[in-house]
């Protein structure tokens, strides 16, 4: 039995962002732009990690006709090990991707970047956060085959099969370790899907019956962490114990690695905060402009919040 190949969750991290002290709420009970704007928030929500499970389930596809534990299908280069280009297994893993790629429009119900709060990153290899130029430049920063969606999901990958190597004390090429990875995966994408809906659940409720997040951006809607509301943490722990059992090492070290990208995805994307603390407050900045905006702590040299020192990803040392 080859094993499911992916992890979802790791995908959203191209949402994250920092964070300070609250600010920038939404809230769609004070005005018709908020309602909009809460729209297609959750729109772009739901459109992320719809694109992380079509692309988990391409790789899954394609890892079925390989022989170990380890990744052998790659999603940033459509390349699969095991095969040489135009096998059949690579060209269905290709045209998959295409098909995934395509099915992405987060400006469907709107093209306000700036009014959800400017989440991602579109320049990852500057310290700190770059805020995209617009909703299209997000989308591509989203689809990036080097930044995006499809070069994140490895990681996690790659740690189940460590994790059940550990587990199973077998090479990557036996049963017992690629029946490992094919039961603790499944688990993991069942519990990955039913967290991501708790969350964007509870991020979204501004009623107090699923977690509250929507009036504040606390740790409401967040996964193992203080704070986190008694209703949220009833979803998840749900949705835990319906995904099934994961073996001892993949509950140590994977599982609290899919919680943390998960919450940092919901708190990059609804809980974009701001060092000045009021709701009005913009939560958009690029660091590394020598301006604090946004959720920096401070910017080269505007530096006065640190008394005379910032580090490079715009934050006090």
């Amino acid at each position: 039995m080859k094993r499911l190949s992916l992890v979802a969750g790791a995908a959203v991290l191209l949402l994250c962002g920092s964070s300070a002290v609250r600010a920038h709420v939404i809230d769609p009970t004070v005005s018709t732009a908020d309602k909009a704007l809460t729209k297609l928030r959750t729109d772009v929500g739901k459109q992320v990690a719809k694109y992380t499970f079509c692309l988990v389930k391409a790789s899954t596809n394609c890892e079925k006709g390989g022989a170990s534990s380890g990744p052998e299908c790659n999603l940033a280069t459509g390349a699969v090990s095991f095969e040489s280009m135009g096998g059949k297994y690579t060209t269905k893993f290709q045209d998959a991707i295409t098909k995934c790629d395509s099915k992405v429009n987060l400006s469907k119900k709107g093209t306000d970047y700036h009014g959800i709060g400017c989440p991602g990153d579109c320049g990852p290899m500057t310290p700190g956060l770059q805020q995209c130029a617009s909703m299209a430049a997000f989308q591509a920063s989203a689809l990036s085959p080097t930044s995006g969606v499809k070069s994140q999901l490895g990681l996690l990958q790659t740690g189940i099969d460590i994790a059940c190597g550990l587990d199973t004390g077998a090479a990557q090429t036996s049963q017992a370790r690629m029946d490992c990875v094919a039961n603790n995966a499944a688990v993991l994408v069942k519990y990955a899907k039913s967290l991501v809906k708790c969350e964007g659940k509870c991020e979204s409720d501004y009623k107090d019956k699923k977690g509250n997040g929507g009036l504040n951006n606390g740790n409401n809607c967040l996964s193992g962490v203080m704070g986190a509301d008694p209703a949220f943490t009833t979803c998840d722990t749900a949705a835990l114990t319906k995904a099934g059992t994961l073996t001892t090492n993949v509950t140590a070290i994977v599982l609290p690695a899919l919680r943390s990208t998960i919450n940092d995805a919901t708190k990059g994307l609804y809980d974009r905060f701001d060092p000045t603390g009021s709701p009005t407050d913009d939560p958009c900045g690029t660091c590394g402009n020598n301006s604090r905006e946004g959720s920096e702590e401070c910017d080269g040299t505007d530096d006065a919040a640190c008394s005379g020192s910032c580090a490079t990803d715009c934050t006090c040392p």
